[in-house]
């Protein structure tokens, strides 16, 4: 009898282990719904393609993406933070190059987070863990350059100058990284930071920055003077009123639009100039394409075309977004 109860036993914690296996491969595909699914398309995000990798090994395909950006030509620069590199792709998502490599040494990544490209195709990336820029040259892949800074998050070329983020401050640098100006310091007054993940410049050199960890976003004139603020640092960061989820990446187009990755809403905020805002796209968390998990990095080429750093699906997806400005402000 004790043979045959323990038999019983077995049989029933098999099954029971069997249920279990299946309902959690049941939630796991609910979760990651697999691919061949068409699409999300709405009227004011067209999805394009993604770019997954340069192949279908572990070490080739992305892992946990942070940034992008775009060169003159339309090509696209990752930084692959996981893989501690940076990968070049074409307009149509064709493998070029990687730069970079793992370590310690002269040029070497650890954390590249943020990226941008300049004009004549130099390649400023921002390690934060290694606290410093490296400076890539496309032509030739090699390593221009590299200086120091405390925590760098996000650079970003604009009218001939390089803007950059760190965890406390904005700095501005001359091509050649001599610093002409830096202000802000960390904490939660106006015009303070905490971590800012995302920064735009537009034509008249005014400066929008995401002030992440505040969950806010600040713009500022050429002269550092403050001209508006979106949100506030809230005690919770689950608050109701709060403003943004987790302002991230900010790119701005050729109308003046301001698109605000924000990364635990996975979604897109458009906002004017003046920050009103115009629309929020996507919103739905999920990880069939046109949908974002906890997206970080955005930038603009042209025609509306924007690169999107999905960076928990382990992805870049490029889409069209159409926003009319004129649109009644929400």
């Amino acid at each position: 009898m004790q043979q045959i109860s323990s038999r019983n036993f077995l049989i029933i914690l098999l099954v029971i282990l069997i249920v279990m296996a299946l309902i959690l491969l049941y939630l796991y595909f609910l979760l990651n719904q697999p691919p061949g699914l068409p699409a999300v398309q709405s009227q004011q995000m067209q999805y394009l393609f993604s770019i997954y990798g340069y192949g279908t090994s572990e070490d080739e395909l992305l892992y946990r993406p942070t940034d992008v950006a775009f060169d003159e030509d339309g090509n696209i620069f990752i930084t692959d933070t996981g893989h501690a590199r940076v990968l070049k792709f074409d307009s149509s998502g064709k493998f070029l190059r990687k730069f970079g490599k793992k370590g310690f040494g002269k040029g070497d990544l650890m954390e590249p987070v943020g990226i941008s490209v300049s004009k004549d195709g130099q390649i400023f990336v921002a390690d934060k863990a290694l606290s410093k820029i490296v400076v890539f040259d496309d032509e030739s892949g090699n390593v221009q350059s590299e200086f120091q800074v405390m925590m760098p998050i996000k650079p970003q070329i604009a009218n001939g100058k390089l803007y950059l983020t760190t965890y406390a401050h904005v700095m501005i640098f001359n091509l050649n990284c001599e610093k002409l100006d830096e202000w802000g310091r960390r904490g939660k007054q106006v015009g303070e930071f905490d971590s800012p993940a995302g920064i735009a410049v537009d034509e008249d050199d005014n400066v929008y920055v995401s002030d992440t960890l505040n969950l806010r976003f600040q713009a500022f004139s050429k002269r550092n003077k403050l001209l508006w603020v979106r949100g506030k640092p809230a005690k919770d960061i689950k608050a109701e009123d709060r403003k943004f989820g987790l302002p991230y990446g900010v790119a701005i187009d050729d109308k003046n639009l301001l698109y605000v990755v924000d990364a635990f809403d996975s979604s897109i905020r458009v906002l004017d100039k003046k920050g009103n805002q115009i629309v929020v796209l996507g919103g739905k968390e999920g990880s069939r394409e046109g949908q974002f998990y906890q997206p970080t990095g955005i930038a603009y080429d042209q025609n509306g075309v924007f690169a999107i750093a999905d960076k928990f699906n382990d992805r870049v997806q490029v889409v069209r977004i159409t926003v009319d400005a004129n649109q009644p402000r929400k």
